[in-house]
């Protein structure tokens, strides 16, 4: 992609200027333009951006009508690990390279699945309201959580055992819980090197007493929490979603809960984001609810920065980005993305 002026365009971002970016494209001789379009519609977002070779996008929807507009676009990536907010069959017809950064942000999303385990587990919005009560009569009072478990001997559920699962289960091993692990596509040679062995879904959900789920969004995974699903855990389970809010049916989860088919939930990311405010998740005493935060921490912060631009030089030498999603395309006639060959 060297020879020639090329443009970079960001449709939406969260950080909080685009400083360093910006003096990154000037050193590389890049054309470099952002916009804050996360909502808008196809025909905005093709109008600002069509003629960007590299366009780096957050939560802005990239439809296969935005993708048909796309007159030079070369390679997408998707700022974070998800891309369910962009149609990859059609950037694959295009002959455009989606890739993502799915090492970004791990450790920070798998501390935060272990803190709302902690904090569902332990029934924290009912330790707020005990403590409030003891300040206010002087009168202290257990009644209000029992029953509450200790977390040591118990069994976690890890759904998902990737990037994120992984590094969860490791810092898990410090608890003195046995873990289960489903995940039908981790390598074999992975689950040696982790010291477990995959477990069927429905098996997980019956022997689980934590649930942590750590899968992305496709056909299959859509809607996997259902009703049915919940009926198969213990009363006395809890679920906690820090990758994305549509491997749960809100409503079936909201029904578990009221039903006390399971006894709580910890979430930071929602079938529809934001939750609506009438949402009964947000009134209920057994549901703790983040921000869909787990991915920040300044540190992450950065490392998705340093990932992106890394992918964009790589870009501009004639490389590809480090994690292609739609590999595919690579052996397609009309891919516009030039690979220079190894010297």
């Amino acid at each position: 992609m060297r020879g020639e002026q090329l443009t970079f365009k960001i449709t939406d971002y969260v950080e909080r200027d685009l400083a360093w970016e910006e003096d990154q494209c000037r050193q590389l001789g890049l054309r470099f333009e952002y916009y804050q379009l996360r909502d808008a519609p196809a025909e905005e977002l093709v109008r600002h951006v069509r003629d960007a070779d590299i366009i780096l996008v957050n939560m802005a929807r990239f439809s296969r009508e935005v993708m048909a507009g796309l007159e030079k676009t070369k390679v997408i990536i998707r700022h974070g690990i998800g891309y369910d907010n962009v149609d990859v069959e059609a950037a694959t017809e295009y002959g455009i390279i989606l890739a993502n950064e799915r090492t970004a942000s791990s450790e920070d999303v798998a501390e935060h699945a272990v803190l709302l385990m902690l904090e569902t587990y332990k029934k924290r919005k009912i330790q707020a309201e005990i403590l409030r009560d003891w300040i206010q009569t002087g009168q202290w009072s257990s009644e209000k959580i029992a029953p509450l478990y200790r977390l040591s001997g118990k069994t976690v559920g890890i759904i998902g055992c990737g990037n994120i699962g992984s590094r969860v289960f490791k810092k898990l091993q410090g608890f003195g819980v046995k873990t289960l692990v489903c995940d039908p596509y981790l390598a074999a040679e992975r689950f040696r090197e982790l010291g477990t062995s995959h477990t069927p879904f429905d098996e997980v959900l019956a022997q689980a007493d934590l649930i942590t789920i750590h899968v992305p969004v496709t056909d299959e995974t859509r809607g996997m929490f259902n009703l049915k699903k919940f009926a198969l855990m213990k009363t006395s389970a809890i679920v906690v979603n820090t990758s994305r809010g549509p491997v749960i049916k809100t409503e079936d989860l909201i029904e578990a809960l009221k039903r006390r088919m399971i006894a709580g939930a910890g979430l930071d990311v929602f079938e529809k984001e934001p939750p609506p405010p009438d949402s009964e998740l947000l009134s209920m005493d057994n549901v703790i609810l983040s921000p869909h935060i787990a991915w920040y921490s300044e540190e992450g912060g950065w490392d998705i920065r340093f990932m992106i631009m890394d992918d964009v030089k790589a870009c501009l030498e004639g490389r590809l980005p480090r994690h292609v999603v739609n590999k595919e395309v690579l052996a397609r006639p009309n891919l516009r993305f030039k690979l220079q060959p190894n010297p």
